[in-house]
């Protein structure tokens, strides 16, 4: 008799097993998407450049600068949707940009500065990106590679050796670095998208390149019924910080300083979200 009553218990276990949830299913299909940005205008995904003269090139404040770099020869740049892993040339780019950008204000953070840790966080198996490209054969031949890799492994090889030599002169402009996560793993409550990292090459920030890879990570995530993107940003990171209250982010509820304690009122971070509805 236990025997047997252990077995239903098993068989009633397993069936309820077999139902799916939606959140975690929401989240398998928006993983599974090998192209999201088809649903997009072809328009959408060039970004025009402000027009070099004479390889000079606004900085961040406005002057200007002599730079002979590949950036400053092209007037568009192209936008390509990533799924892990990157090619490894732009995974290079893309963790040189965070550290350029952000390396010292990590290291006066509470955090500190881990590059492998971050280079773990970009190699996730759920990791997402949008990456703006210098050029567009640039695009195209990283098409081919992410097309190669949904074949075989002998195909991909292939196409990533014919690859390498464009690949190298491929230059990442900006990235963003995203995830489709539940936004709470104990206490789920709903899907999200969370945003790891919007990094912009100092020589193109201040043409809108944040702002239009934000509304396509929000037009991708309404796409896919996700009603939420969060991020994380650093009270120090004014300028961050301004850019997303200006996008309509504000503090979330489960941001540290939204609880009491001495540890969460010195938080040297803030958690913003936007939601659609």
């Amino acid at each position: 008799m236990a025997k047997s009553k252990k077995m239903q218990q098993g068989k009633k276990s397993s069936k309820r097993s077999t139902k799916i949830d939606p959140q975690k299913q929401l989240l398998a299909e928006a993983n599974a998407q090998m192209d999201p940005l088809s649903h997009l205008p072809s328009a959408f995904l060039s970004v025009p450049l402000s027009p070099p003269h004479n390889g000079v090139v606004a900085d961040d404040d406005g002057q200007t600068n002599s730079d002979n770099d590949t950036s400053t020869q092209n007037n568009m740049a192209f936008i390509q949707h990533f799924s892990s892993p990157l090619p490894p040339n732009i995974l290079k780019q893309c963790l040189e940009l965070f550290q350029m950008n952000m390396g010292d204000m990590y290291r006066q953070s509470s955090w500190g500065l881990n590059v492998e840790e971050k280079l773990n966080e970009l190699q996730h198996d759920d990791a997402r990106f949008l990456v703006v490209l210098s050029s567009a054969s640039c695009a195209e031949t990283t098409v081919a590679t992410n097309e190669a890799r949904n074949d075989d492994a002998a195909t991909a090889e292939a196409v990533q050796s014919d690859n390498d030599t464009t690949n190298e002169k491929c230059m990442v402009l900006g990235f963003a670095h995203f995830r489709y996560e539940l936004d709470d793993y104990d206490l789920p409550n709903l899907p999200i998208t969370y945003l790891y990292e919007l990094q912009i090459h100092p020589t193109v920030q201040k043409i809108g390149l944040g702002k239009k890879l934000m509304t396509m990570i929000e037009l991708l995530s309404l796409q896919l019924r996700i009603k939420k993107v969060m991020l994380t940003v650093f009270h120090s990171n004014e300028a961050a910080m301004g850019f997303y209250r200006k996008n309509k982010y504000a503090v979330d509820e489960c941001s540290p300083s939204q609880f009491s304690g001495e540890e969460n009122e010195n938080c040297d971070y803030e958690i913003l979200s936007k939601s659609f509805g």
